[in-house]
This record gives structure tokens, sequence and C-alpha cells, in this order.
């Protein structure tokens, strides 16, 4: 059985459970197993995580962590660049940490506002998109939200297409899947067109 310094039990917990989400999926996921994957005793992780939510929380505020450093690390010329490259960062976030993000957008975790440092991480995303992309617009900052979540949902949808059309879009010829491959293929020129036409609506 493994030991820890004071303090450093959670942090190593939180860990190794966002290690175990993204190999196996949240739903496998479970104190029990965490415990036993951490080589603590079965009642240690309860000291930090009353409940399987609050180890979801915990994973899903990890994942936002990870999501907006990397928004943060983007350099751009400009803020219509930066959007484009904040949505490739997205859909690439999505790609490469599938079961992290079906968590993180799922309904694992009830009420982010239970989990005041999960709800913070979470909103901190929509300001970064949405303080770029008032750079862009001239609309009052209601109509800007509204753009920008029409954005953020737009980049979220690809995520979910982008990742069937891996699976099975060199076999599906028909329906959406050959047009949906096309812009995974060329996402700068489909984002730069959907934020012109974002912006210039009116």
């Amino acid at each position: 059985m493994k030991t820890y310094h004071h303090g450093n039990l959670k942090k190593e917990l939180i860990k190794i459970a966002c290690k175990l989400c993204e190999r196996d999926g949240y739903t496998k996921l479970s104190i029990r197993s965490l415990a036993k994957e951490s080589k603590v005793s079965q009642t240690a992780p309860y000291r930090h995580f009353k409940t399987k939510e609050d180890l979801y929380a915990a994973i899903t505020k990890e994942g936002f962590d990870k999501l907006n450093k990397e928004m943060l690390s983007i350099k751009a010329k400009n803020p219509k660049t930066y959007l484009i490259n904040c949505g490739k960062s997205y859909i690439d976030f999505g790609l490469e940490n599938a079961n992290t993000y079906d968590l993180m957008f799922g309904t694992a975790v009830g009420n982010y506002a239970d989990y005041p440092e999960l709800s913070e991480s979470a909103n901190n995303l929509f300001q970064i998109l949405l303080s770029n992309f008032k750079k862009l617009s001239n609309d009052n900052d209601e109509t800007v939200a509204f753009k920008c979540i029409t954005l953020w949902s737009m980049v979220h949808g690809l995520v979910g297409i982008i990742r069937k059309v891996n699976i099975t879009g060199k076999h599906n010829r028909n329906g959406p899947m050959p047009f949906a491959g096309q812009i995974s293929k060329n996402l700068d020129f489909h984002l730069d067109k959907v934020i012109t036409g974002l912006v210039e609506t009116k």
C-alpha cells in the first residue's frame, strides 16, 4: 500500500482518476476502483470524495483547466485568427480526450454551482471566447454572447461529428459524413466562414 505526504493524496487521486477516466471511460470509474488503482485503502478516497459525483466533478474541473490552459497558450495576430485557433484547439482536445470530454459536457455531474471551483473553470472557458469575440463585433453584450454561444455550439457539434467520421466516414459515402470529413480536413477555412457569418449577422 502506498503512502503519501500529507496533503498530496487528493492531488494524486485526481491524477489517477483522470487517467482511469480517459482509459476506461467515466462510467467504469468508481471510488473503489480508484482506491485499488492508487494502492490505498478502500476508505482513503472517501476523505476527499464523498460521492462518485464529487469524483466526477474533480475530473471535470481538471478537464476544463487543461482546455483553458491550451486556449490561453494560443498566440495569434488578431482576434479572428485567435478564435479560429481556439476552435481547432477545442476540437483537438475533444478528439484526443474523448472520455474526459464526454464527462465534461454530459450530465454525470449535475449542478456545477454545487462545485464552485469547477463552475469557475467552466465559466472561464466561455469568458475566453467571449472576450475575443467582443473585439470583432459592435453588437450589444447580449447579442455578442448569443453569437459566441452559437460558435461554441457549432464547434462542440463538430467534435461529435468528426469522432463519428473517424469511425465510419471512410465506409460511408452517403449522407453528411463525406461533407463532415471535408470540413475536418480544412478547419481553418470553415471556421473563418462561420465566424465571419456570425459577426456580420444583424
